[in-house]
């Protein structure tokens, strides 16, 4: 960190390079990637559709030395203007226009982060990012970003703090705009970003490895700022408060059985219910096996306990394992025929077009002319009415009572993706793949699942009742890897941002 304070002239030039950043930067459409997991909560999901119509188009992401090929666990997010961002263990950062062609580069000079980095930008100024990042390597870097033409950014060191250890966390950004990152021994630090300088706020030693992501949330809204959780491979989960002095509390369920929370944590909302921290549980034992790998703990941020735990159906638990996040899902609204009860029950009655009319249990897509029959009070008599009502309008049709369910998802090394069900704390769905999966899911604002596998092959998949688990597309174009870590984002514009093994590309 410097200890001289530095000036800064700001000098605003209307020209013509700048019309075509502002014009590109419309016509790419500001992307919400810039926090790799998409926020403070780690929720891997993003509010811009993806390619849910398959992939058309694919543009590499080069190596500044002239290679496709980048240093392993590679990672691509973006700014707030389209402008694409690399990292991998490689030392080198890469920097892209929005349409992918390599702009500029810095060199870390130790190795890179294997976790992608946080990426500040204003809407308001398309000439201009932040990259904060860690390395595996070491330090914290805060990198400026100066986009002086179309394809020419000049990427500069601004500051960096070399006493903060290797790192395999993406830092978070709190409310007040500070930092927060913790190193791979389990320290947690605390940064401020101003006057170009990097200052040290606070400091909290766990002692534990740590190796997934941080999470921020305001569990307490009387007290200030938001608390830090912090998830350790020896299984204890501690929420810290925001200045870093002291710890909340913690919860060690997991400690006895030493479970991997080699992701780190998840936060999740569930409406008028307690909100939860998600856990999955990996397995990178050197010899052995870890109990419980291959489960997912939720721990309720207010009773502080175990709230539920779940198997995979399709799992070895102790055997097969979760390395990537949950990745939640928006919150949807379905049908059922209790609202206090998981959605799936009731009846579907179908016009007959002889007369008279046929029923069926449960919630499913069929032909026809279709309403919906809940709670035994009365049916469609008339073969010719057509009418779907929620309301009581229609003397002839029952209301339909809403539930909103909140589900999440995750992919395992059994070859499968999960959909769970966050409130019940079960199983909804599954469904194969061809590899296991190393990393997380992404969920666009269409509730639709995008996963890489560790041959690097991509899927989608529908994450919306009653169809979720169904396969939309599976493109096996950049295929042929054996244990692929597949980083994904959404992107303006239909886009996937994809990190295979020791590769980035742009998809739409």
């Amino acid at each position: 960190m410097r200890n001289r304070t530095m000036t800064f002239e700001i000098i605003r030039k209307f020209s013509f390079t700048a019309c075509l950043l502002a014009l590109v930067s419309l016509l790419s459409v500001a992307c919400d990637w810039n926090q790799f997991g998409n926020g403070p909560t780690n929720p891997h999901n993003s509010s811009f559709a993806g390619p849910s119509m398959g992939i058309s188009f694919q543009r590499n992401l080069m190596h500044p030395m002239g290679s496709v090929n980048h240093g392993l666990e590679a990672g691509v997010t973006s700014d707030k203007h389209g402008s694409l961002y690399m990292t991998s263990y490689d030392r080198y950062i890469s920097a892209y226009s929005p349409l992918g062609a390599l702009a500029g580069s810095y060199d870390l000079g130790v190795s890179g982060p294997r976790a992608v980095p946080f990426i500040e930008s204003k809407r308001s100024n398309a000439k201009h990012a932040m990259i904060f990042t860690g390395a595996e390597g070491g330090g914290f870097y805060a990198i400026d970003v100066n986009k002086t033409s179309l394809l020419s950014y000049a990427l500069t060191l601004a500051d960096v703090d070399m006493t903060f250890g290797a790192s395999e966390s993406s830092p978070k950004q709190a409310q007040d705009g500070t930092f927060y990152i913790a190193d791979k021994m389990g320290e947690v630090r605390r940064y401020q970003f101003s006057g170009g300088m990097l200052t040290l706020l606070g400091t909290h030693a766990l002692s534990e490895p740590v190796t997934g992501a941080i999470a921020l949330y305001d569990l307490d809204p009387g007290s200030p700022g938001e608390e830090v959780l912090v998830a350790t491979t020896s299984g204890n989960l501690y929420v810290l408060n925001s200045s870093l002095t002291g710890r909340l509390w913690m919860n060690a369920d997991g400690a006895a059985t030493v479970d991997q929370y080699y992701a780190g944590v998840t936060v999740a909302e569930r409406g008028s219910v307690a909100p939860i921290a998600i856990l999955p549980v990996a397995n990178r034992a050197m010899s052995g096996s870890a109990l419980n790998s291959g489960i997912v703990r939720a721990i309720n941020l207010q009773t502080q306990n175990t709230e539920w735990i779940i198997h995979p159906s399709q799992s070895v638990i102790g055997s097969d394992f979760i390395e990537g996040s949950v990745a939640l899902l928006y919150p949807q609204q379905v049908p059922t025929s209790n609202p206090n009860a998981n959605p799936g029950g009731g009846g579907v009655v179908v016009d007959d077009p002889n007369g008279g009319i046929s029923t069926g249990g449960g919630l499913t897509t069929v032909a026809g002319d279709i309403s919906i029959n809940l709670g035994g009070g009365g049916v469609v008599v008339n073969p010719n009415d057509d009418t779907i009502t929620t309301g009581g309008d229609d003397p002839n049709v029952n209301n339909v009572n809403l539930i909103t369910v909140y589900h999440a998802t995750f992919a395992s090394s059994d070859r499968f993706l999960y959909g769970i069900d966050l409130i019940a704390g079960n199983e909804v769905w599954h469904a194969q793949l061809a590899d296991s999966v190393w990393d997380a899911p992404v969920v666009d604002r269409d509730n639709i699942i995008y996963v890489g596998d560790g041959q690097s092959n991509l899927y989608a998949f529908e994450g919306k009742a009653p169809m979720h688990g169904a396969l939309f597309w599976f493109d096996n174009r950049i295929g042929g890897g054996l244990t692929d870590i597949v980083k994904l984002g959404i992107h303006g514009q239909n886009e996937l941002l994809v990190g295979a093994g020791n590769r980035g590309y742009r998809f739409r």
